[in-house]
């Protein structure tokens, strides 16, 4: 067996589209495993139990993308890294999207959309920041679906849309359900009376997908992002989406999910649950 790595130094894509690299390259003649990943050192561990994380990899950026195949043979792993190269070097054309003119900055989405009033961002978490401020003094909702954005700009960002009545769901937030659009890595479930929100995205996406199973509809799928629950962070979020549902004429049930924040946050939590005169479900996992 071969095993061979890329590295593009300070480059960075949308992990959608590194996961579709990923998938295209295990299916090429030869490639028992590949990975197409930012160099995070979650991801360079992921890639370390995979026996996949070469000596080269080590010194890599979380700004750096890195792209390693497990092949047959040196030619199988050379070819695969050059498919790669070709897949993440395209560039969707306008007309492929129904587009004749596709916006560059946020401000110039809004113009050319006046009516938009969410933003999904997804940029390495060093421009993540801005891009969130650029939307919100929009107008706009944001999932900030990147992650590596520092926790004190996470901070204040949602203490400026709170202060707006805008979600500002992230940083690290891959998984919402507005309005019966999926956002992110959520799945399709009917539309229905139960308002979720969530600290972690895999969370969302298990309950929503369990009640659906069971003929159980969302209303809202509200995620915060997983450090929103800390203390640095204080709840902003998951406070902000309680109260968009109890004020949401759609939502009949509400369902917090978390891992177990600190007491003075869930005393926080369910002080603004028993405002509310809706029936709700709080799991605090592992509390």
């Amino acid at each position: 067996m071969a095993t061979k790595c890329s590295i593009k130094f300070s480059e960075y894509h949308d992990s959608v589209v590194l996961m579709e690299t990923a998938r295209e390259l295990t299916r090429l003649p030869g490639v028992s495993d590949a990975a197409v990943v930012m160099a995070t050192e979650a991801n360079k561990s992921i890639l370390r139990e995979a026996g996949l994380l070469l000596p080269e990899i080590e010194a890599t950026s979380a700004n750096d993308l890195v792209v390693v195949v497990k092949a047959e043979t040196e030619e199988d792993a050379d070819h695969a890294l050059d498919v790669a190269e070709r897949y993440l070097a395209r560039r969707p054309e306008a007309a492929a999207v129904g587009l004749a003119f596709q916006p560059r900055t946020i401000r110039g989405a809004v113009r050319a959309n006046p009516a938009a009033n969410l933003a999904v961002i997804s940029v390495a978490g060093r421009y993540a920041a801005a891009e969130a401020w650029e939307a919100l003094r929009n107008g706009l909702h944001v999932l900030l679906f990147s992650d590596n954005v520092d926790i004190e700009d996470e901070v204040v960002l949602k203490k400026y849309a709170a202060e707006r009545g805008l979600l500002m769901m992230g940083a690290d937030c891959g998984t919402a359900i507005i309005n019966g659009v999926g956002l992110g890595f959520a799945n399709v479930v009917p539309r229905g009376p139960v308002g979720i929100v969530a600290a972690a995205s895999t969370w969302l996406q298990e309950v929503s997908a369990l009640l659906a199973r069971l003929g159980v509809g969302i209303s809202q799928g509200i995620g915060t992002g997983g450090r929103d629950l800390r203390e640095p962070v204080g709840g902003i979020m998951m406070l902000e989406g309680i109260k968009a549902l109890q004020a949401d004429p759609q939502t009949r049930v509400l369902l917090l999910v978390s891992k177990p924040p600190s007491p003075a946050i869930a005393e926080r939590v369910l002080a603004q649950v028993r405002q509310g005169d809706k029936p709700t479900v709080v799991c605090f996992l592992g509390g």
